[in-house]
């Protein structure tokens, strides 16, 4: 009878004990299956297209990259993905709202990160990345600015001054400017719009340098030299 008790007893907990494993498991299973909902929702996808000039033809080369245009937008790649020899590019973006960019400054075409570089004809289109791969989308660059190369020297040594700022601003738009600065050599380069330009230059203790206009026409390439004169 003990022994019948016994086994019952032990029957019983062994019952109530593979209940609450199963329980543990639902759980746990639950748990799984929330985390590979949240992984499914942040998952990369490939977004596919090409970098055309304005009139049609494919840009190799390009530098495409994507900037979060809605509210907790995440890119999985915001760095430069590098057009293929037909224009083409894919990249690796998480769910979000984009709007798909490109430059190439070595060939002129302008960064259009820059309010100084905004150009109407360029065509950056939006896109939605949900749970689906996107292709076709079609980036257009606008208009060829110039190349502007240059170098800050001392005006009496002619030696180069390091770390200088030149101010590229707009001639029409003085509120739309980029700023960049002479390296170990004095010498700077920036690929400006096809439109008049303001360049001014200034280095700890020297004297700024005033603006002066400078305009470079689609696929120009400058070089100037900026001479500061010490205080």
């Amino acid at each position: 009878m003990d022994t019948e008790v016994k086994n019952g007893f032990s029957t019983i907990t062994s019952d109530t004990h593979s209940v609450r494993l199963l329980s543990v498991l639902l759980v746990v299973g639950a748990c799984c299956a929330s985390s590979l909902s949240a992984g499914d929702q942040s998952a990369e996808r490939n977004v596919a297209g090409v970098v055309t000039r304005i009139d049609g033809s494919e840009l190799p080369g390009a530098c495409v990259f994507a900037r979060a245009a809605g509210a907790g937008a995440s890119a999985g790649n915001m760095g430069c993905t590098e057009t293929d020899e037909h224009g083409g590019f894919t990249m690796r973006l998480r769910p979000g709202e984009y709007i798909i960019r490109a430059k190439d400054e070595a060939e002129a075409y302008p960064d259009p990160n820059f309010l100084l570089s905004a150009d109407p004809s360029a065509k950056f289109p939006q896109v939605i990345v949900g749970q689906s791969d996107i292709s076709g989308v079609r980036v257009t660059l606008g208009a060829k600015g110039g190349v502007l190369e240059g170098k800050v020297q001392d005006e009496t040594t002619r030696l180069p001054i390091v770390g200088a700022k030149i101010t590229i601003s707009d001639a029409r738009a003085p509120g739309a400017y980029v700023e960049v600065f002479s390296n170990k050599d004095g010498g700077f380069q920036f690929t400006v719009p096809a439109k008049p330009v303001l360049i001014s230059a200034t280095a700890m203790g020297y004297e700024k340098r005033r603006a002066e206009e400078v305009a470079l026409s689609g696929g120009q390439h400058r070089r100037i030299e900026i001479d500061l004169r010490p205080r």
